[in-house]
């Protein structure tokens, strides 16, 4: 009996053409089965059932208040905003430190550039 059992073959069920279209008279024509057309892709079709469940989900939760930030969640939230604004503080800081820097540079270069033209052309300096 085990033997059989393990050379047995399943049989596929084939259908003729009188049971197809008797299946299409009674029921109507089904896409899963292949008595009918889809008229629409494949992809537009599963979009639409996608967006029919999440519109569903969306649904279930839409009025439901929102649950209350625990301890945890709420001291994960100021240590977030506390690192942002560490953050927000040490790039000004930076970009001051920047500024300054730019402008000892800007005025060493322009005392510079004028000893420089005064030595050399005095004559431009007496104009101007």
């Amino acid at each position: 009996m085990e033997d059989e059992s393990s050379h047995s073959i399943k049989l596929v069920n084939f259908v003729s053409e009188q049971q197809l279209d008797e299946a299409k008279r009674t029921r109507g024509e089904r896409i899963e089965d292949g008595t009918a057309q889809r008229d629409r892709p494949l992809y537009e079709i599963l979009k639409e059932n996608k967006d029919k469940k999440d519109a569903e989900f969306n649904e279930r939760f839409k009025h439901r208040p929102p649950k209350a930030l625990d301890e945890d969640e709420t001291e994960f939230l100021d240590k977030l905003e506390m690192s942002r604004r560490e953050y927000e503080r040490q790039v000004a800081d930076e970009e001051a430190e920047q500024l300054r820097s730019f402008q000892v540079i800007f005025y060493l270069t322009f005392f510079t550039m004028k000893k420089v033209l005064k030595l050399n052309y005095p004559y431009l300096v007496a104009l101007g």
